[in-house]
């Protein structure tokens, strides 16, 4: 029923269900940033789909022959509407007013509904999309993430990688919400210690962690192809990290799993 109440009501209220689904698909925490978890699903905002069901039920209203209720409902709302009322009808106008398609409240109508549908949901998902780039590109927070993500496309490795467990451990190394140091320790108030449990000096990032910990060394030369471990870097580890080869995923998470295991262990 959102065609009805979807741009009047607090759709936060709905959204946060939205994001507790797909976070609890990652399995990772609730405060797992919303921008990660739409850009590794390649999910939109349930708002998107919201504003285009309205405007085809809009449309629909306004194909309606004049005895029809809906249609007289809708001819009452667009009188308060002119009067400065506010009503469903004045949603649907600043709705089409705010994303270029002032025409179309003027006309009250298109010609083909079905090419317009499409024109405004593809509005719509490219106007969120700008707006997920913004976010990842802007803040310091992102910078791992945007190295190896830079559209909202659903990530390749979800269908990839069949198991789970082993599948969450290449989840939260992507998302920046692993054991490692510079992930767990992010937030701390107070001047914390982030170097490697194994090194001296040394921040446990995840270019560390992954090419360059020597801790982990055999597990690396055994899993990890050699182009990337030599002369490691954030490029090789974006590339690495970004791999749609089942085998390098298989190999990498096999890595991930075995690795900290062992640095919990220590």
């Amino acid at each position: 029923g959102c065609e009805v109440w979807g741009l009047d009501a607090d759709v936060k209220v709905i959204e946060r269900v939205h994001l507790f689904a797909l976070k609890r698909f990652l399995n990772v925490s609730i405060r797992t940033p919303n921008v990660l978890v739409y850009g590794e699903t390649g999910r939109y905002p349930l708002i998107v789909n919201i504003k285009a069901k309205c405007i085809k039920f809009w449309l629909r209203i306004l194909n309606m022959s004049n005895d029809r209720l809906p249609n007289k409902a809708y001819k009452m709302l667009l009188h308060m509407h002119y009067q400065n009322r506010q009503t469903w009808a004045s949603s649907i106008c600043y709705l089409l007013y705010s994303h270029g398609y002032d025409e179309v409240w003027e006309n009250q109508g298109v010609g083909d509904v079905k090419a317009f549908l499409r024109s405004f949901r593809e509005r719509l998902v490219e106007s969120y999309k700008h707006e997920w780039a913004n976010e990842i590109s802007t803040k310091p927070r992102y910078g791992m993430y945007r190295s190896f993500k830079s559209e909202l496309l659903v990530s390749p490795y979800l269908f990839e990688l069949k198991h789970v467990k082993a599948r969450n451990f290449l989840i939260r190394i992507r998302l920046g919400v692993s054991q490692l140091k510079i992930h767990k320790l992010r937030f701390a108030k107070t001047n914390v210690d982030l170097t490697c449990p194994f090194c001296k000096d040394v921040v446990e990032d995840e270019i560390h962690f992954v090419l360059v910990c020597p801790a982990y060394v055999d597990l690396r030369n055994y899993y990890i192809p050699h182009k990337f471990i030599r002369q490691p870097c954030l490029q090789k580890l974006a590339i690495l990290l970004a791999s749609n080869n089942k085998n390098i995923l298989l190999r990498l998470v096999k890595f991930l799993q075995e690795a900290f295991s062992r640095r919990y262990a220590m």
